[in-house]
């Protein structure tokens, strides 16, 4: 005897979908999850006051995740090096992951693929991007100061 609901929702000789299948990711295409995905980046980038004209974000399929999910990643492109924008955006590149990955688990579009990362690329002919080497290329040692329980004495003069 066949359960009611697959009596009621399915002709005979049809099975239920497992349990595993989204309805919905099983009719979007690789480019509208590339697209999807673009846009999520794009959103995340805004967020961090990266204008739009000023990155190429692309998004392509990578293979397979480690759980065998197919999975995809964003590759941005910086067209136009903004001096105080720039530095930050690179700096921050774990946390724009962090939300990308967020905003990729609480989706039902992009349930079933896997989030492969964000790759950046500035080249020396980005517009505006430096000409010569900033900062220190140098090993940073961070020495700890003695911290001073009492005041100091009075002076000596």
């Amino acid at each position: 005897m066949k359960p009611i609901i697959e009596r009621v929702f399915f002709r005979s000789g049809h099975k239920a979908r497992p349990k595993t299948a989204s309805s919905v990711s099983s009719t979007l295409t690789t480019r509208d999850i590339e697209n999807y995905y673009q846009r999520v980046i794009l959103k995340c980038l805004h967020r961090m006051l990266v204008r739009e004209e000023d990155v190429q974000v692309r998004v392509k399929r990578t293979g397979a995740g480690p759980s065998g999910l197919t999975a995809f990643a964003g590759y941005v492109s910086l067209l136009r090096w903004d001096p105080v924008v720039t530095p930050v955006l690179l700096q921050n590149m774990p946390v724009i992951d962090a939300r990308i990955r967020q905003v990729v688990g609480a989706s039902v579009l992009l349930e079933h693929t896997h989030f492969d990362g964000l790759w950046f690329q500035a080249t020396a002919g980005t517009a505006g991007s430096p000409t010569s080497l900033l900062g220190v290329p140098a090993e940073l040692r961070f020495r700890a100061r003695p911290v001073r329980l009492d005041p100091p004495g009075p002076v000596d003069g």
